[in-house]
C-alpha cells in the first residue's frame, strides 16, 4: 500500500457512492486508495443508515418553507452572494460540515467542530465547518448522481450535462436524487430551525430548475451573472485546482478542458434561461457580480425588494463587515481573464450581448 493512500484528501463517499462511480469509471487506481474507499465507505454507509433510522420520521413530518436557490455558472459569484445572504438569521444554509459529512452530521450536530477557517482549493476564499456550502457535495457523498464525480475521475467531464440533470437519469437514479436533495435540505432545516427559509447554492442546479420547482413548490431563484472572460478564466483554474487535490485518474489535457468549459456553459445558459421563463416573475431575480462587489448593500436591498424577502437593514452592517474582511479578487485575476478574451468572445458572443458586457 502506498504511503499516501490514507492521508491524501478525498470526499467522504459512502459505499454505494463509491461503487456507483467505479462502475462508470473503472480506471486502475492505487490499491491502497481502493481499499481505503471501500473501508471508509462501509463505515459511512453504516452511519448513514443509523442516522436515517433515528431521524427519518422526524424529517418526513417536517414542512419546508419554499427555498431560495442561487443559480448560475460556476465562478459567477454564487459563493459570495451565498455567504452574504447567509448572514441574515432568517435564512438557513447547509453547512460545510454537513455537506462533506452528510452521513453523520445529525448524530453530531450538538457538538459543532472547531471553527478553524481553511482556504478553499481555488484559493480565493476561506471556509469553516459552519460556512454555507453547496449541497452538491452532500449529494455526491450520499451516492446521488452528481457532476462532481468529475473532480475524482476527470473523464466524467465528458458526460457533465447528463450527470447534472435528473430528467436524464434512469428511474432508480432519479428517485435516489430526489430523496437525497430532499433529505439534506430537511436535515438542514431541522438543525437550523424549520421556520427559516432555506438558502441553497449549487451551480449544477442551473440544469434542474423544473425539478426543483416540482420538489419544492413556490421556490425562488436568484441568477448570478458575471463578465464572461472572468468566468472562463476562473472556471479553468477551478478544474485544475480541484484535480490537483482530488483526482484519482489523469486530468484531461488543457485543450480538451477548455472545449468542455466552452460547450457546457452554452448548454447551461440555454437550459437555465428557458426554465426560468416558466417561473413566475415575482420569484426570480438576477444579480450582476460586478454590482454586488461594487455596492453590496444596495444590491442586496434591491434584491430583497424584488423578492419581498423582508427588511434587509439588520443584515447590511454584517455585509459591510464581511466585505471589509474579504476584499474582491486582486487585479491579477483580471489580467488572467484578458488573456482569454479573443477565444471567449468568439465562443460566448451571445452572453456578452445578452448580459450587456462589452466585447471590445
Amino acid at each position: 500500500m502506498s504511503s499516501g493512500a490514507w492521508s491524501r484528501p478525498a470526499f467522504n463517499l459512502n459505499l454505494y457512492a463509491w461503487r456507483s462511480i467505479r462502475v462508470r469509471h473503472p480506471e486502475p487506481i492505487d490499491r491502497g486508495l481502493e481499499l481505503r474507499f471501500h473501508l471508509a465507505g462501509s463505515v459511512l454507509s453504516a452511519l448513514g443508515m443509523l442516522q436515517k433510522r433515528l431521524y427519518r420520521r422526524i424529517l418526513d413530518q417536517l414542512e419546508l418553507r419554499p427555498p431560495l436557490f442561487l443559480v448560475g455558472h460556476w465562478r459567477s459569484g454564487t459563493t459570495l452572494l451565498h455567504e452574504l445572504l447567509a448572514l441574515d438569521e432568517c435564512f438557513a444554509a447547509p453547512s460545510t460540515y454537513a455537506c462533506f459529512n452528510p452521513h453523520q452530521f445529525l448524530l453530531a450536530h450538538h457538538h459543532t467542530p472547531a471553527a478553524t477557517r481553511l482556504a478553499r482549493p481555488t484559493g480565493d476564499m476561506t471556509v469553516s465547518p459552519a460556512s454555507p456550502q453547496e449541497e452538491e457535495f452532500a449529494l455526491l457523498c450520499m451516492g446521488a448522481t452528481s457532476p462532481y464525480e468529475a473532480f475524482v475521475f476527470p473523464s466524467a467531464l465528458h458526460q457533465f450535462e447528463a450527470l447534472c440533470d435528473p430528467d436524464l437519469f434512469e428511474r432508480a437514479r432519479e428517485l435516489r436524487w430526489n430523496d437525497a436533495i430532499t433529505w439534506i435540505l430537511k436535515a438542514t432545516a431541522y438543525v437550523c430551525g424549520a421556520e427559516k427559509r432555506l438558502l441553497v447554492k449549487s451551480p449544477a442546479n442551473s440544469f434542474r430548475i423544473a425539478r426543483l420547482g416540482t420538489l419544492f413548490p413556490d421556490a425562488m431563484f436568484i441568477r448570478l451573472e458575471r463578465e464572461p472572460c472572468a468566468v472562463f478564466a476562473s472556471t479553468l483554474r477551478l478544474w485544475q485546482s480541484m484535480w490537483d487535490r482530488y483526482a484519482l485518474a489523469a486530468p484531461l489535457g488543457q485543450e480538451v478542458l477548455i472545449e468542455r468549459i466552452l460547450e457546457t456553459r452554452l448548454v447551461l445558459e440555454r437550459k437555465l434561461q428557458s426554465a426560468l421563463r416558466t417561473v413566475p416573475a415575482e420569484r426570480v431575480a438576477t444579480v450582476r457580480y460586478e454590482d454586488l462587489v461594487a455596492d453590496p448593500c444596495r444590491t442586496i436591498e434591491l434584491l430583497y425588494e424584488r423578492l419581498a424577502l423582508g427588511d434587509p437593514s439588520p443584515l447590511l452592517p454584517k455585509v459591510r463587515a464581511y466585505m471589509a474582511r474579504n476584499p474582491p479578487n486582486p487585479p491579477s485575476a483580471t489580467h488572467s481573464a484578458r488573456d482569454w478574451r479573443p477565444l471567449v468572445q468568439a465562443r460566448w458572443r451571445e452572453m456578452f450581448d445578452e448580459f450587456g458586457y462589452a466585447r471590445s
